[in-house]
């Protein structure tokens, strides 16, 4: 198996809480690939998952939240878990990471309820999304257009509604999103 993704570092925001089973899913993936994953967190040390009906593993935090820099990473998932986008609302330092992705076309996969996030750090602007059907107003009302599409890409991000479309078929498409990139370089050279 090739490792496409061999020395591209990826960022991962999230806190205490976030949903276990989808940041176990992107680790998977991206490790396969050989990219460098990076948990960036408000929390120092540990994140503590939640596997939907209790809290789960402990995942390593590798930088914190209020120090990195969206610079240093070339992509940034942000995975769901109400837990964990409630502590990242708590902090004007994740409007300043997710907005130099944004600001520098980077590619950025949203799962699921983190949408929310997106609302949050007003990068919604003119952008098409989708996403769980209760988040819709949350995004409209953020200047989003609502696709009822369960998977969208608007240029660099990605959004969608894993329930709907199942967690492998998303983590499938960033997975061909953040190689995008990866291959223009290599044509280039």
């Amino acid at each position: 198996m090739s490792k496409s993704m061999l020395g591209v570092k990826v960022a991962v925001l999230a806190a205490n809480g976030v949903n276990q089973e989808e940041l176990t899913a992107v680790q998977k993936a991206l490790a396969a690939q050989g990219a460098a994953l990076r948990l960036i967190s408000t929390d120092q040390g540990l994140v503590n998952g939640w596997d939907g009906s209790g809290w789960g593993h402990n995942f390593a935090v590798d930088a914190q939240l209020n120090t990195a820099l969206g610079v240093d990473y070339d992509c940034l998932i942000i995975p769901g878990g109400q837990r964990s986008l409630d502590k990242l609302k708590l902090t004007a330092h994740t409007k300043r990471f997710i907005g130099s992705f944004m600001a520098a076309g980077k590619p950025v996969a949203v799962m699921g309820d983190a949408l929310q996030i997106m609302a949050y750090t007003e990068q919604l602007t003119g952008r098409t999304v989708g996403g769980p059907e209760d988040l819709k107003g949350i995004a409209e009302k953020a200047g989003a257009v609502w696709s009822e599409d369960t998977m969208v890409q608007d240029n660099a991000l990605m959004s969608g509604d894993l329930q709907a479309h199942g967690l492998e078929a998303f983590v499938s498409a960033m997975m061909s999103l953040f190689n995008e990139p990866m291959d223009m370089e290599k044509q280039a050279a």
